[in-house]
């Protein structure tokens, strides 16, 4: 009778783990025919620019990104009248932050570094997430701003976490969860995203909000984006010297 009761919750548990990966594999296919994941991998560049706001200092200025395959990215960020950039030419992250008193460009290592690595990543770090080194698994549901969201737990290579919350209607990510460290604490960052359009074929977020410790950090707003244009590896290249070519 144990015997059977013992087999019994086994084939139970096996039931409910085959239900559970099969459905986090039916969410992921969802959500990437919905977003054209499709056009995407076909995309070798994307420029983007906007404006964003950074709410603690109640300032607004413009932001434009460039990211190129593989794996280069360059951010640019006007505030309170100053050009910061943040760069990674596949090698090296690199930053550019006259607000520290230096216009010299540094090497970046840490949290923000491996930050700006994954942004690089132009599939996303949900798409072939086994072969990153990744493991993902579906945590249930929740409710976010009124509606049923997936959230899906991402375990990477390096060993950090995030949550993805992905709506159980419409299949777009609208939130993503994750843990920094801020002064010397380890704090929740929560990026939302939301005003989806459709550009090419492919399903973008052109507002994304970040906030750190339930407060909020910056909103950043596209205003245009641009797939397959042509960008010169040079703007991902760290300068030699002081200063900067402007791009804005």
């Amino acid at each position: 009778m144990k015997q059977r009761l013992f087999y019994s919750i086994f084939l139970a548990f096996t039931a409910i783990s085959f239900v559970c990966a099969q459905d986090l594999d039916e969410i992921l296919d969802t959500h990437f025919k919905t977003i054209g994941q499709e056009k995407l991998l076909k995309v070798n560049t994307m420029e983007a620019s906007g404006k964003m706001t950074i709410d603690m200092m109640g300032s607004e200025g413009g932001f434009k990104t460039f990211n190129k395959k593989p794996n280069k990215m360059r951010v640019e960020v006007e505030v309170m009248g100053s050009k910061v950039v943040q760069a990674y030419d596949g090698i090296t992250v690199w930053n550019i932050n006259p607000m520290t008193g230096s216009s010299e460009a540094m090497d970046m290592t840490g949290p923000e570094a491996e930050g700006l690595i994954e942004t690089a990543d132009i599939d996303g770090q949900l798409w072939n997430y086994k072969e990153k080194g990744h493991v993902l698994e579906l945590v249930g549901t929740e409710e976010h701003g009124g509606s049923k969201v997936f959230v899906l737990k991402l375990t990477k290579k390096n060993g950090n976490i995030d949550h993805y919350y992905i709506d159980a209607e419409d299949y777009v990510i609208v939130k993503v969860k994750t843990k920094i460290v801020a002064n010397g604490m380890e704090m929740d960052m929560e990026t939302l995203m939301s005003d989806y359009r459709e550009l090419n074929g492919y399903l973008g977020a052109y507002k994304i909000e970040q906030r750190i410790g339930g407060q909020a950090y910056s909103t950043i707003q596209l205003e245009e984006v641009k797939y397959n244009a042509p960008i010169d590896d040079a703007i991902f290249a760290k300068p030699s010297g002081e200063g900067d070519v402007s791009i804005f």
